[in-house]
């Protein structure tokens, strides 16, 4: 008994042993994911008029990614695939404890293709992980037609200087005559292209302004102390729409240069007041 109570205190005594000198294990680190959240293109689809330039951006939620690079393809309608560039890294815009959000712009005109585009987004983390991603947008060019009705147009930067100018003295008078250049049934409401209503006659209604040279500006005068609009003289624009003339000044008032109007365009007018000191 004696013997048999000794083999089982150094078994134990062994085992005790063993559990001392055996290192602890750490615990597993467990590898960062990365993963793409969401993936929004805007606006979409793209319309493109006339002339526009329009900004296409695709912005991406990721998780555990340090890079993110945005790639467009564009398959286009019958048009060979173009870019502008469109490949590229993104650029990261936002961040929060475990998330990001990047963003990638471009810019299209009538010129880029047609259809159904194509967007591939590729993330990847610090530890070399890649997690990819799809989506699409539509573009659509619509082809613009030259207004058929009158046109608005405006008198831009008129200016009756010096101010305060010497009795007898000459005063220039200056500025530039401008036509709306409008396509079709869409006008600008001042945030945003507008379809509808055919609002080129409207002021502050243009796509754009484009010159309109020699055409002729009358000139008036409205004396400060009462009196009524005088006729003063009358002046050519140039070829770029520019107009240039100096007369003496007399008494303190209000000059007016006035277009009249012709066949196809709605007439103008600007002012501007000027002090006349002894």
């Amino acid at each position: 008994m004696k013997r048999i109570a000794t083999a089982l205190v150094a078994a134990a005594m062994g085992a005790s042993a063993l559990s001392v000198a055996a290192p602890a294990m750490a615990d597993e680190t467990p590898d960062t994911t990365v993963s793409i959240e969401s993936v929004r293109v805007t606006p979409d689809p793209v319309v493109i008029r006339g002339g526009d330039h329009v900004a296409v951006t695709v912005t991406v939620t990721t998780v555990g990614a340090e890079d993110v690079k945005i790639d467009f393809d564009p398959t286009g309608e019958g048009a060979q695939p173009d870019c502008n560039p469109c490949p590229g890294a993104a650029k990261a815009s936002k961040s929060g404890s475990d998330w990001k959000r990047w963003d990638k712009t471009i810019v299209l005109d009538r010129h880029d293709p047609a259809g159904k585009w194509l967007v591939h987004v590729t993330a990847t983390g610090d530890n070399g992980k890649v997690a990819e991603a799809h989506d699409s947008f539509f573009v659509k060019v619509v082809q613009a037609h030259p207004h058929q009705g009158p046109r608005a147009t405006r008198i831009a930067g008129f200016d009756a200087s010096p101010e305060p100018v010497k009795k007898g003295r000459k005063l220039s008078l200056s500025g530039k005559l401008q036509t709306a250049r409008c396509y079709g049934d869409w006008w600008w409401n001042g945030d945003a292209y507008v379809v509808g209503d055919n609002r080129c006659d409207a002021d502050n209604r243009w796509h754009n302004w484009r010159q309109l040279g020699w055409k002729k500006i009358e000139v008036y005068f409205h004396r400060a102390h009462g009196g009524k609009w005088e006729y003063v003289d009358t002046i050519e624009t140039n070829p770029d729409g520019s107009f240039y003339t100096k007369i003496p000044a007399y008494w303190s008032g209000t000059w007016k240069v006035v277009f009249e109007g012709s066949r196809g365009l709605y007439g103008s007018s600007a002012t501007d007041y000027v002090k006349v000191v002894r």
